[in-house]
């Protein structure tokens, strides 16, 4: 196994040189605490800033430790948003929602109820994670691979405020994605985990304490989609409200 070092510069200079690494299992993070280290080490080398605002956190099933990766400030836009294809390697998109926090949950043992999460949340977004890798062929690579490459994290879009969104049934809602106005995908129900905020209690002791600011996108409701670029992407939930990005 590479040390976090090491493999921060390799990922380092595929962003410098916008060209994907070949990479292998062997050759990755031994474990998670490496892979975080490699986060640390990038964002200390790309961002002019001591902490991430923004994070995305999710997990394959409710009995598995979540995951969590910053996004890069550069890669948040409010939408309508506007990047440059060159920005990206490939491209992936996906509809999700967000929260912003309005006030600080200090760091403390005990982790935070729901109730006490949900107090501290100022507004829900829709929300579209663009979807890049750095990793010439992510999937092959393993979970810690990805882990380490931001979880593949391309940026964040983040649309309309949801109105009364403590008051909504998530189970009930339709997402769709569509691309240059064709509809990739549409979907009724599927929260994430069906449950947005499972990973949060986890993800506020992972960041050592969350801050009035702070902004975590809670996963894909209907999958990764891949777009061709340029193209004006947009993630709709239906009668709540809509992100754009135009990629070109």
């Amino acid at each position: 196994m590479a040390n976090p070092a090491a493999i921060a510069s390799r990922l380092l200079a595929a962003y410098r040189d916008h060209r994907a690494i070949a990479t292998d299992p062997g050759g990755g993070p031994a474990d998670s605490e490496a892979a975080y280290a490699v986060q640390g080490a990038l964002w200390r080398s790309l961002v002019d800033s001591p902490r991430p605002g923004a994070w995305k956190a999710g997990a394959p099933d409710k009995a598995s430790t979540p995951v969590a990766a910053p996004v890069f400030p550069q890669r948040i836009s409010a939408s309508p948003a506007r990047f440059p294809a060159d920005s990206f390697l490939g491209m992936g998109i996906e509809a999700e929602i967000a929260f912003r926090f309005g006030r600080d949950l200090p760091a403390r043992a005990p982790p935070y109820s729901r109730e006490e999460i949900l107090n501290a949340i100022a507004a829900a977004h829709v929300a579209m994670e663009l979807v890049d890798t750095r990793l010439a062929d992510a999937e092959a690579a393993g979970p810690l691979w990805r882990l380490a490459d931001n979880l593949l994290n391309g940026g964040l879009v983040i649309g309309d405020e949801i109105p009364h969104w403590r008051e909504l049934d998530f189970a009930v809602q339709t997402a769709r994605v569509l691309a240059d106005g064709k509809c990739l995908a549409e979907t009724r129900g599927r929260p994430p985990l069906d449950d947005l905020f499972h990973c949060l209690p986890w993800w506020i002791r992972h960041i050592g304490g969350a801050r009035a600011g702070d902004i975590v996108t809670t996963g894909a409701w209907n999958g990764m989609h891949r777009v061709n670029m340029p193209v004006e992407a947009t993630v709709e939930f239906v009668g709540l409200g809509s992100a754009t990005v135009f990629l070109g």
